[in-house]
């Protein structure tokens, strides 16, 4: 081998070290704190600093779920517990309506509780969340790689007491400040059906 090739060969082995020490410093979450008030809505908002989805949407392009607006109820119940956003006691997950805004979706954790899940399906993920230690402080928590959502659920309990699984379907993945998580969330704008915003 000459000398030409000796150079790229150690330069290639160095890119290989610094590609693979980069990774596995990487943390698996990035975790973002709301600072003000967020809620849910089934209208799309350019000048939000956050907007994510939230409910699903379903395969005759409604929102699934029974949802809650201005304390206005909206849809067809699909699951037994309501999730509301409530101004004081942040997530509050239930049988009944507790606060004029709030949706439905997979609960990933109660009470500290994890729950378990069938699903072996990895994909990225997206949580809102609370702690008991300051309830009325939400946050996001997102995993930086695929995961499934017993995996997901596991990982983000060390940080949180109450979370609920996020959409992170195929039309919009939303942004947070600017960060824009995907060119799908204005392309597919009209397609998606409801958001998280915090303006």
């Amino acid at each position: 081998m000459n000398k030409f090739w000796k150079v790229v060969s150690a330069i290639f082995a160095v890119g290989l070290i610094i590609i693979f020490c980069s990774n596995t410093q990487k943390s698996t979450l990035t975790i973002t704190t709301i600072t003000r008030e967020i809620a849910f809505t089934d209208k799309y908002n350019p000048d939000a600093r956050i907007c994510i989805p939230a409910a699903y949407t379903g395969v005759d392009g409604e929102i699934e779920g029974e949802y809650r607006i201005n304390g206005v109820t909206h849809g067809k119940k699909s699951r037994s517990e309501r999730i509301s956003i409530h101004p004081k006691k942040g997530l509050v997950i239930s049988k009944e309506w507790q606060s004029n805004n709030g949706f439905q979706q997979h609960v990933l954790i109660k009470d500290g509780e994890v729950r378990k899940f069938k699903d072996d399906r990895r994909f990225r993920r997206r949580a809102l969340c609370c702690d008991a230690s300051d309830p009325g402080k939400l946050f996001i928590i997102e995993s930086n790689k695929r995961m499934t959502m017993n995996d997901f659920a596991n990982e983000i309990s060390k940080h949180c007491t109450t979370a609920v699984n996020l959409d992170m379907g195929r039309w919009g993945y939303g942004w947070i400040d600017n960060k824009t998580l995907s060119l799908w969330a204005y392309v597919f704008k009209d397609w998606q059906t409801n958001w998280l915003c915090c303006e």
